[in-house]
């Protein structure tokens, strides 16, 4: 059996993040700027319950008595009383400073509800947990610039809307009580975005991003057994496929997307064990715009194929609705 490091908390700490870690990547979701002097709302929401959690967070919460061992680690079903409901709701504004520069705040809210069985140091044994809160989380600042627009372009598809180049700042203005809830990280973080979205016909185009995000320490919170820790760094990734139809005012889009995470480290620099994560899954959705193209509504579903999360749904439907003035 693998020697636990001292500074391991209960589950329940990660698993107030689980949100942001399943859709860590909503700051810049359109791969087009929107023109000088134009301004854009979107707005999204999302429903998450889990179903899986990983072996470690009932290890954590029974040691000895857990039916999953300390080297077990996979995604296992929930115990008998556990839950995890999060609701989410992201918004964002956008508004055009050139035809190529666009900067704009994206504002995500959540309402969590969680019940898990997590291990009290001080009784030596397990205790039950519950948190219900809500509240916005930190906000995220952005800048984009189309670098790249020709038509014909690169492999002489059309590049029209072209490659983006988008920055996103996270300053931590969440109060010190929402964090411990989870409600806000407690770091400041650094995001670096490509988008690029090249049509091969007028039916028929590719979505990619790719993405690294650098993420700060987490500030100093009296009572919080997460101040100090640096909670690595993540890189993400998706690629859609569209295909439009019924006179384009119907898209199909799906692909594949996901992130890694890795080197969470204690506030004394030591590395945390298996803190290393990942979520990879499969896209579907409808995109839908019936009365002009300013407008567009989205609704489909996030199927994940493979995880290592502290907690996990087994799909997470979204929909989403934007207006371009």
């Amino acid at each position: 059996m693998r020697k636990r490091p001292q500074f391991v908390v209960a589950g329940i700490i990660l698993m107030l993040l689980a949100a942001e870690i399943l859709f860590a990547e909503m700051t810049v979701e359109d791969p087009r700027v929107i023109g000088k002097g134009r301004f854009k709302i979107r707005s999204t929401i999302m429903y998450i319950q889990a179903q899986k959690c990983y072996s470690d967070e009932v290890w954590k919460a029974f040691h000895d008595s857990s039916p999953y061992s300390v080297d077990y680690d996979k995604m296992v079903d929930l115990p008998d009383g556990w839950h995890m409901k999060t609701t989410r709701i992201a918004t964002g504004f956008e508004y055009g400073i050139t035809d190529r520069f666009n900067v704009g705040v994206f504002l995500p809210y959540v309402i969590k509800d969680l019940t898990k069985q997590a291990w009290s140091k001080s009784a030596d044994t397990t205790v039950w947990k519950k948190v219900e809160d809500n509240g916005f989380e930190d906000i995220w600042l952005i800048a984009k610039y189309l670098i790249y627009s020709k038509s014909p372009g690169l492999l002489g598809f059309n590049w029209k809307d072209g490659l983006l180049l988008a920055f996103a700042f996270k300053p931590s203005i969440s109060p010190d009580e929402k964090i411990k809830e989870g409600i806000g990280t407690g770091t400041n973080d650094f995001k670096i975005l490509l988008l690029s979205l090249p049509r091969f016909s007028k039916k028929v185009f590719l979505y990619g991003k790719v993405w690294y995000q650098h993420t700060g320490k987490v500030k100093d919170i009296d009572g919080f057994a997460k101040s100090g820790w640096d909670l690595g760094d993540r890189f993400g990734y998706r690629f859609f496929l569209g295909y439009k139809i019924f006179n384009r005012k119907l898209t199909i889009v799906g692909g594949p997307l996901g992130w890694i995470a890795w080197n969470n480290k204690d506030k004394d620099g030591n590395e945390i064990e298996d803190s290393n994560t990942y979520s990879h899954g499969v896209v579907l959705k409808l995109i839908l715009s019936p009365f002009s193209r300013s407008f567009l509504l989205k609704s489909g579903v996030k199927v994940p194929l493979s995880n290592k999360i502290p907690f996990a749904p087994a799909f997470t439907p979204f929909l989403y609705v934007s207006y371009l003035w």
